[in-house]
């Protein structure tokens, strides 16, 4: 085994920025309302509820950086590699924009909803984004210290204050566990994780961290997965250590607050275990937490439109658009963007697990038609739980996923499409000018 070189590994020091840099760009509003309520929720189930949460939140995080690890691209190179240029810069423009119209004003909403108001009731909605979107551009603009100021600042704060309220719920819960907790905790944990987009953010992030590896002179391909594998990895532990701690808090305390409804609770855990301090640090960590989220989605979005034009989308013209419409989405309000967000997110979320699994694959090439039957699968299985979501819930898709294995969790997707995945590559097997034929498309 090879043993690695100064210039093939970054300095320890540089990588443990750039992981807790990462980190805080995925450790939004998400990370911090959703296990709490799912934990409440879940009762004496918490542990399972956790482990779902982890595997789509933890796990999809380090499978999508192994991905682009493994592949050395970012999401656009690998879509427009397995869809060909057109439909491949499409299905990369999608999740890039749901983040940067439905994650960057949901971000911006929650640090006003719960950081502003419960310490300055009447401070307006447009002044919170105002100054909330000034220190966002003020971190994204400038490309080359983005990682810098996520890393040194923004991550230590948001671990410190984590540990202090989790020690503080350990020592002293401020009550029981519901006994009678949720029928379907693991599938009720994944549905929670879904919401934070962090697995498709990751996909779209591992490009941003190789262009990173580029700018800190990191040149070779192997050399450049193997750092963005030492940084996956180190995301995903802290994101799943994080997770579950706030899962166990809202198993212990969440029941002392049974009418709080999500955000709320988790405001209410924070002052219960900590009293006033407890409401003033958790409305900073908000903040910096959401603030952080808001910087690297917009870095990372003037990267991608920048590589997927060329460099003829300009990589600050796409900040300042992001920031911007962020900025006016955002007056619409928190708990209505929420709602817009969930059912885009169930539509893509199995499509992207597929690209993120079969990407693992080091001759991934010579599956490109098997991926694409994939991708289309799970989008047809993500219409029918987006249609679920707006009240269509006896439609042909939903009704046959819910009769596949693992239906009950609301993962019956997963079986049919590999199923579906094997047998075109046995047919590509059979007929291999199929996979040429594609690849020449492409």
């Amino acid at each position: 085994m090879k043993t690695l070189t100064k210039k093939e590994l970054l300095p320890i020091p540089i990588l443990i920025l750039i992981s807790g840099a990462m980190f805080s760009s995925h450790f939004g509003v998400g990370d911090l309302i959703f296990p709490p309520i799912l934990g409440r929720n879940s009762g004496t189930n918490w542990f399972t509820a956790s482990i779902g949460y982890a595997l789509i939140n933890s796990i999809g995080v380090w499978l999508a950086y192994l991905a682009c690890a493994q592949q050395n691209q970012s999401l656009s190179g690998i879509a427009t590699q397995t869809l060909g240029n057109f439909f491949g810069k499409i299905y990369t423009a999608i999740p890039v924009l749901i983040t940067v119209f439905f994650i960057l004003p949901r971000v911006a909403s929650a640090t006003h909803e719960m950081a502003v108001l419960p310490l300055f009731p009447s401070v307006p909605l447009w002044v919170s984004l105002a100054i909330f979107f000034l220190l966002s551009f003020y971190i994204a603009f400038t490309r080359a210290t983005v990682m810098d100021k996520l890393g040194r600042f923004l991550a230590p704060a948001l671990i410190v204050f984590v540990v202090i309220m989790v020690i503080k719920g350990v020592a002293s819960p401020l009550s029981t566990p519901a006994v009678s907790g949720s029928e379907t905790p693991l599938k009720d944990g994944m549905l929670n994780a879904y919401n934070t987009m962090n697995a498709i953010a990751a996909l779209l992030f591992g490009g941003w961290i190789l262009h990173e590896l580029k700018i800190r002179n990191i040149s070779g391909a192997r050399d450049r997965g193997i750092n963005l594998n030492i940084i996956g990895i180190s995301t995903a532990l802290l994101l799943s250590i994080t997770s579950t701690a706030l899962v166990y808090l809202g198993k212990s305390s969440g029941p002392a607050f049974m009418d709080a409804s999500i955000g709320v609770l988790s405001t209410e855990i924070a002052k219960g275990l900590l009293g006033q301090a407890g409401l003033i640090g958790f409305a900073i960590i908000m903040a910096l937490s959401c603030l952080s989220t808001s910087a690297a989605i917009s870095s990372m979005a003037g990267d991608m439109f920048a590589e997927m034009s060329r460099e003829k989308l300009q990589y600050r013209w796409i900040v300042i658009t992001a920031t911007l419409a962020g900025f006016i989405i955002g007056l619409v309000g928190l708990s209505k963007i929420v709602k817009y967000t969930i059912p885009w997110l169930v539509l893509l979320y199995p499509s992207i697990i597929v690209i993120i699994i079969t990407a693992l694959y080091s001759k991934f090439d010579k599956i490109r038609i098997a991926v694409i039957a994939g991708v289309i699968a799970a989008l047809i299985f993500g219409l029918g739980d987006m249609l679920n979501f707006y009240g269509i819930t006896d439609n042909p898709i939903s009704n046959f996923s819910a009769s596949c294995p693992f239906g009950s969790q609301g993962i019956g997707w997963i079986i049919p499409t590999f199923i579906v995945i094997a047998f075109i590559w046995l047919l590509t097997q059979v007929f291999p000018q199929l996979n040429q034929q594609n690849g020449k498309q492409a």
